[in-house]
């Protein structure tokens, strides 16, 4: 999960309207899953990222498609975060964690964020105590 300096999350619609994490399967180059995590995020949304540790794995059932592993990453910005819409997704937008209630957000991906978002501000109250 893309989190920006405002701790707001990236997310994209899908072609069943619901907002989600960007990523994607992986592909034959991709080294490691962060490799996957980066190749997908600077596909579907132009914005190179570090990716940093898992947050969260749960399964999801896609209705018509089947059950799919969603494994959830830490992941910043890298410089510029002009979004640049790919083609897998309708709409691209920054939510604060507040909004995440308000959208068309699948349980898992919305517990995901929570979990993302409260282990990086542990870290980094961790950080400033140090």
């Amino acid at each position: 999960m893309l989190l920006d300096s405002e701790m707001r999350v990236l997310l994209g619609t899908n072609p069943r309207d619901e907002w989600e994490l960007l990523g994607g399967r992986a592909e034959p180059h991709d080294a490691t899953p962060q490799d996957t995590v980066r190749r997908e995020v600077y596909e579907e949304a132009g914005i190179d990222i570090a990716v940093g540790a898992i947050v969260d794995t749960w399964y999801y059932d896609i209705p018509g498609e089947g059950r799919v592993a969603v494994t959830s990453y830490l992941a910043r910005p890298l410089g510029d975060v002009s979004l640049v819409l790919g083609d897998e997704h309708a709409d691209l937008a920054f939510f604060h964690p507040q909004e995440l209630d308000g959208i068309n957000l699948p349980e898992g991906y919305r517990t995901s964020i929570r979990i993302g978002i409260d282990r990086l501000r542990n870290l980094q109250g961790e950080a400033t105590h140090s």
